[in-house]
């Protein structure tokens, strides 16, 4: 039997605000699919963990990450996560990204998610920018609405859906060098 869709989120949304821990979401979700023994719990942990690290990075993002840097623009990431920033930067170490950010917004350790205001500007306070000096690129329209409203430039990529909006829509990753005004060789 398929858990509820409902309390399935309400979880999601706990873990990634900081208000109960990475292994009580786990274990809650677990539950909710039956896992009740605690020898299985610890294996389903496992395998929940293992799955989270089973990162895939759309093509020609570590390029497009290293040329936006070597450009001198000021890159952060603000994510909606329960997992804390250090294993987050380890997965990016596994492509040679996790020394591009300059800052790092993390919702289950600023207990407060996306779209929340406070978010987008706890990325942008390392950088020193105001928000309409900045641009955002996310996915999900309610992230995308969110940065709109603090004044962001949106680019919306890997949209959720046709129906999700920004200022861009682009369809690789590699399109944003076009439109930082970097030049792109052809190859």
């Amino acid at each position: 039997v398929p858990p509820d869709r409902q309390r399935l989120a309400d979880l999601k949304r706990q873990a990634h605000a900081g208000q109960i821990t990475k292994g009580a979401y786990q274990d809650a979700l677990l539950e909710l699919y039956g896992v009740c023994d605690p020898a299985m719990r610890l294996e389903g942990r496992r395998v929940l963990d293992d799955e989270q690290k089973d990162i895939v990075f759309f093509e020609g993002v570590p390029e497009t990450l290293h040329r936006l840097k070597a450009a001198g623009l000021g890159l952060g990431v603000v994510t909606n996560t329960f997992d804390a920033t250090k294993d987050k930067l380890e997965w990016f170490r596994r492509v040679g990204i996790d020394s591009v950010w300059d800052s790092f917004a993390t919702s289950c350790e600023l207990k407060v998610c996306k779209p929340d205001p406070r978010i987008y500007l706890a990325a942008l306070n390392p950088l020193s920018l105001r928000p309409e000096e900045a641009a955002f690129v996310g996915h999900a329209a309610a992230e995308l609405q969110g940065a709109k409203a603090l004044g962001m430039t949106t680019i919306a990529f890997n949209r959720d859906d046709e129906a999700v909006t920004a200022d861009y829509v682009v369809s690789g990753f590699p399109e944003l060098l076009h439109l930082a005004g970097i030049e792109v060789q052809p190859v």
